[in-house]
């Protein structure tokens, strides 16, 4: 089970999460998120765990196509995570100029259906670029993610389409205590979390940490 371990702080973090066998480490570059990291930090944050089998993932909410690729420049990310509203056509043009990073894209699910995800993977292959990973997320009104709420995984295990669309990464609310019951329901190609590992907003709790990855992997 592929899992990720969502707004990593300082280089400290990312050595013990990566230790404990996270499959990737989330760098928050949403400045309004209490996990938001500067480029000096994710560049420390790289430096800690190069060498070790562990993807960074860098997660943008509503940044503009040069603030990526500014950051990209900047330091070496795996994967790119946009969490906001970015449209198919954003989709595209980052495709274009990025083309050898894979893209997650993170929605928020409050409907009973998954109707407004086949519409935005349909304008995508009208435009030439699907993301190559989804993440289903909760919804709600407060913040993009990060709240600790959890998705509705029955309305996900229904309406997914698993076989055409891209692979599904699961989030929202997943803890330790919950997570292997999650991945039981939903069938997800991974899982990520952020505030279900730690003792307050942006300190991870190694413990915690441990628990949620060896949780995953038994599920």
């Amino acid at each position: 089970m592929w899992t990720k371990i969502c707004g990593i702080r300082d280089a400290e973090t990312a050595r013990m999460v990566a230790a404990l066998g996270a499959s990737a480490l989330g760098l928050n570059f949403y400045a309004p998120s209490p996990r938001s990291i500067s480029v000096e930090t994710a560049r420390e944050i790289q430096a800690a765990v190069a060498g070790k089998d562990v993807s960074l993932v860098g997660l943008f909410v509503n940044h503009s196509l040069e603030e990526i690729e500014a950051i990209c420049g900047a330091i070496s990310l795996d994967l790119l995570q946009l969490h906001g509203d970015e449209s198919p056509e954003f989709l595209a043009e980052l495709g274009q100029r990025l083309p050898e990073l894979p893209l997650i894209r993170a929605f928020r699910v409050r409907e009973s259906d998954l109707a407004f995800v086949a519409a935005y993977l349909n304008e995508c292959n009208r435009h030439g670029k699907r993301p190559d990973y989804l993440l289903i997320d909760a919804y709600s009104p407060e913040a993009f993610g990060g709240t600790g709420k959890v998705a509705p995984w029955a309305v996900i295990q229904e309406h997914y389409l698993f076989d055409t669309w891209p692979p599904l990464i699961l989030a929202g609310g997943l803890t330790p205590e919950n997570v292997a019951e999650a991945i039981q329901t939903v069938q997800p190609y991974g899982v990520d979390t952020a505030s279900g590992v730690e003792t307050e907003p942006g300190i991870k709790s190694e413990e915690l940490v441990s628990s949620f990855i060896k949780e995953s992997e038994k599920a």
